[in-house]
């Protein structure tokens, strides 16, 4: 394996972490101080946001520098302890995305009724069920239902798809079963739906106001908006994760002399990509979250700039006040000096 090809994934791993762990934190950072826009969909958002900056800060600094030195270099416990935080951060992020694709159907399919499908305690349990789900498949392989170790180039660990185990063979294929297909038939679906009931609104709204109505026309303004959002979270699921897992399902029935260490390494970077962009995608497309991350920034900088000058002011004040004072000192002295004597 040449040096350049262990510097250009450790030149991938640090784009990613620099992206992924101010993005992720500013949004963490940004529901903590702002309770109340916590609400149904937001939680699902938070939690990948959370589950994405747990893993950019404490597995992808080790991908980089295991990659400058081109080989892992934090022995069996390092490469277990990564494998299960990785693991188990993305099934938590594609489990989230999964159920926050049904709560949004769920809330457009019964939008007049007056029973709220998902509310606020009712996404909070869904979202650490998820968590819960996520945390059985990573435990797993810790448990002895396969196992962890070094895949692609050797400067990253997952599970062992290679392995020809049929006791591997067997978790591999329920955890593609499981994390996979069943996540995607959801998103898929569920958001197939959501466009056919904005068709079906924009339909009635059609034949109840006419066409050139602002009623109608703010439904065709709805669905477009949701024929983009489904395509690009679909477009970004499937891209980050089903290079991932074809090629660990390939290695897995053909054997492991079938799929080169870089070729297996590329669809595992591009699934370690989503964290970076997950924000983008299902955070920054919220208006008035982005419009309270700005405010959040802005009002950090003015506090900042306020302690600076302030701290500028105070230091220009004492400096004024010490020459005051070595004036009055001066000034008393030579009138000490110069006044007459008694006589």
């Amino acid at each position: 394996m040449t040096a350049l090809i262990y510097s250009v994934f450790a030149i991938i791993a640090a784009v990613i972490c620099v992206l992924g762990v101010p993005l992720n934190g500013l949004v963490c950072w940004v529901f903590y101080n702002n309770r109340e826009l916590l609400n149904a969909p937001n939680i699902f958002i938070a939690s990948v946001a959370f589950s994405d900056f747990l893993y950019c800060i404490s597995c992808l600094p080790l991908l980089v520098i295991s990659n400058a030195y081109g080989k892992w270099i934090y022995g069996p416990i390092g490469c277990k302890a990564t494998a299960f935080i990785a693991t188990w951060s993305g099934l938590t992020s594609l489990m989230n995305l999964s159920v926050a694709s049904y709560e949004r159907y769920s809330t457009l399919a019964f939008l007049c009724t007056k029973n709220r499908t998902f509310t606020r305690r009712t996404a909070a349990c869904y979202s650490a069920a998820m968590c819960l789900y996520a945390l059985f498949w990573s435990l797993m392989p810790l448990c002895g239902w396969s196992g962890f170790e070094l895949e692609g180039i050797g400067t990253s660990c997952s599970v062992r798809w290679k392995s020809k185990n049929k006791l591997d063979m067997s978790y591999n294929l329920c955890l593609i079963i499981a994390c996979y297909v069943l996540p995607v038939s959801v998103l898929v679906t569920s958001y197939y739906k959501c466009y056919r009931e904005i068709a079906k609104s924009t339909w009635r709204a059609k034949s109840t106001w006419g066409r050139q109505s602002p009623f109608t026309k703010r439904t065709f303004v709805m669905e477009r908006k949701m024929m983009v959002l489904f395509g690009v979270m679909t477009v970004a699921f499937l891209v980050a994760w089903t290079p991932y897992a074809v090629v660990s399902l390939i290695s897995m029935i053909a054997g492991p002399d079938v799929i080169s260490d870089v070729t297996a390494s590329i669809p595992a970077y591009f699934a370690k990509s989503s964290s970076c962009y997950n924000p983008v995608i299902y955070v920054f497309l919220y208006k008035r979250l982005r419009r309270q991350m700005r405010f959040a920034v802005r009002r950090d900088h003015c506090s900042s700039s306020r302690k600076g000058t302030s701290s500028d002011s105070t230091m220009a004040h004492h400096s004024e006040t010490k020459r005051l004072r070595s004036t009055i000192e001066l000034t008393d002295n030579y009138s000490t000096r110069n006044r007459p004597e008694n006589i």
